[in-house]
């Protein structure tokens, strides 16, 4: 049994973690509950947990300085952080910490404690250090490459091709190629693949990724040797052996030739889509070096800067301290005061700063956290269903997370909080909408991607679709499907703002079926094709 201490100053939230699941059958025990952080960190010693969720507000001793003791003396313990949605400076300390997950409290379901249960599960199973288990042997060859690349073997070449061999790794120790995958719709695949169930497990992404693993393995060993294990944040980590190629042209070519190949079979077989990004050859010993050079390489494309060596090592927005405290305020200030153009110029200046100090994408993670939250928190108070703001399928700390472009990130943020915005705004002019009305215009926006129609929508409704579509017209002033319509190109045209997707994935994305239909409708809207105003935005 994993052993779990509660650490939460309020007993009916304690009491709603423990009822959420079966403890037990799960295979995990509460060994203890404290109501605050002072007391927790007195009794670790001698319940020796395995986990601790502890809620980050609280009397004595804070859940974000019991994280931060936690990590530096007890590392082998996970935590995982309970929030409101106004903690979120807490919320950025404990990340800072190793803290594993944090979960909303008003958002808690058996589903999300469970999924970050398993996270957790995942680093206990795998432990500081590599020890042969061949129950985990995936597991083990991921420990391996991250100590490669944190650069735990720098010098110790004997202590290499002792674990190469005790994992049963192939590979030139002297001359290895990185290639990371960066996998963007991996979100998206997990809950369309959880056939018949509310959503995706992280089961069915660890199934995915796993199989994701073993194409790109294959694809590798048909004539060379190399391996893939998967990092953080979808990404995946291909290391690549080109036995034999002496040629510098052809060692060049090569990597390309298996990344076209990966990337066909995962968008063929598996409807993934995914960016590779190749590093340069070198010894193992040096593959933390490599790696760097391959995230700087990264933080070039995400500025769209033509040069490497551009972007500052290590350099972050606000010296990683995440949004300032005045654009936070004028964030707040112009959306409950509905000031789009106050708005837009704070956001600007934000990702213009961004651009003029070359700052990378890594150096904008606490910053882009922080505006999440920012937008989670001002829903939250104001009554806005996150839904309605935010369509995607994928978890919004994921999505985020596979933006690879600056112009990318800029044109989701501006989009988010425009739409909060909107949303904020919308009492003033639906406040006469009748129940009905409201639940098909929610229907329409949760649904948008499906097939659906007025029959659809009324019977969630609860009433006639003849009437329901006479009412709907008389109080919002255009059809069912015309309203739809007006949706689905809205969101098209996000995400042309927003990413570099293919015209026909947009078009799937946003829940037309015809594309003629699409364009037709498009063009008379916008006053250019799709194609056009690609061209345009590029």
């Amino acid at each position: 049994m994993i052993r779990v201490l509660l650490v939460d100053d309020e007993l009916p939230s304690r009491a709603m973690v423990r009822s959420l699941i079966d403890w037990e059958k799960e295979g995990y025990c509460i060994c203890g509950e404290c109501g605050d952080g002072k007391q927790a960190w007195s009794l670790i010693p001698g319940l020796h947990p395995d986990i601790v969720i502890t809620d980050v507000k609280m009397n004595q001793m804070n859940g974000d300085e019991l994280v931060r003791r936690i990590s530096a003396e007890y590392p082998e313990i996970c935590t995982i952080c309970l929030s409101g949605y106004d903690d979120y400076k807490y919320v950025r300390d404990v990340l800072k910490h190793n803290a594993i997950d944090y979960l909303i409290k008003n958002n808690l379901t058996p589903e999300s404690l469970l999924e970050s249960l398993h996270k957790a599960e995942e680093v206990l199973k795998v432990g500081p250090t590599i020890k042969k288990d061949e129950n985990n042997l995936q597991a083990l060859r991921r420990q391996f490459v991250l100590q490669l690349i944190s650069g735990e073997y720098r010098g110790k070449e004997a202590f290499i091709d002792r674990d190469m061999q005790m994992l049963s790794i192939e590979l030139d120790a002297g001359r290895v190629i990185p290639i990371l995958l960066s996998i963007r719709n991996l979100e998206e695949k997990v809950i369309y693949s959880a056939a018949g169930a509310e959503g995706g497990t992280l089961r069915d992404k660890r199934l995915i990724i796993f199989s994701v693993c073993n194409v790109l393995e294959e694809i590798i060993r048909e004539e060379f040797q190399g391996l893939a294990v998967p990092l953080e944040n979808n990404e995946i980590l291909m290391l690549l052996s080109l036995n034999g190629v002496v040629s510098e042209q052809k060692a060049g070519e090569e990597p390309r030739r298996i990344i076209n190949r990966s990337s066909f079979c995962l968008n063929k077989f598996m409807r993934l889509d995914g960016n590779f990004h190749v590093g340069r050859s070198g010894p193992l010993t040096e593959m933390q070096t490599g790696f760097q050079e391959l995230e700087n390489r990264r933080r070039n494309e995400f500025l769209d800067l033509d040069k490497t060596g551009e972007t500052e090592e290590g350099r972050e927005y606000n010296d990683g301290s995440g949004i300032r405290l005045e654009e936070e305020q004028r964030i707040t200030a112009a959306l409950k005061q509905g000031d789009a153009e106050e708005l837009k110029e704070v956001l600007e200046g934000i990702f213009q700063e961004i651009y003029e100090k070359n700052i990378g994408r890594a150096g904008c993670s606490q910053l882009f956290s922080d505006l999440l939250i920012l937008s989670l928190s001002f829903c939250k108070k104001q009554g806005i269903a996150y839904e309605k703001v935010y369509g995607h399928r994928t978890g919004i700390m994921e999505y985020v997370a596979q933006l690879e472009k600056l112009k990318e990130c800029r044109g989701f943020f501006l989009h988010l909080f425009e739409a909060v915005l909107m949303e904020n705004r919308k009492p003033e002019y639906e406040k006469d909408y009748s129940v009905p009305v409201k639940k098909v215009i929610s229907y329409i926006h949760q649904h948008y991607r499906e097939g659906i129609s007025l029959s659809d929508a009324a019977e969630n409704a609860g009433m006639n679709s003849s009437y329901l579509s006479t009412l709907f017209k008389s109080e919002v002033g255009t059809g069912f499907v015309e309203y739809l319509n007006e949706v689905r190109l809205e969101r098209a045209k996000e995400f042309m703002d927003t990413s570099d997707r293919k015209l026909k994935e947009i078009i799937d994305q946003s829940g037309f079926t015809s594309y003629p239909y699409f364009f037709s409708l498009f063009k008379k809207k916008y006053g250019m094709t799709p194609r056009e105003y690609q061209k345009s935005r590029n």
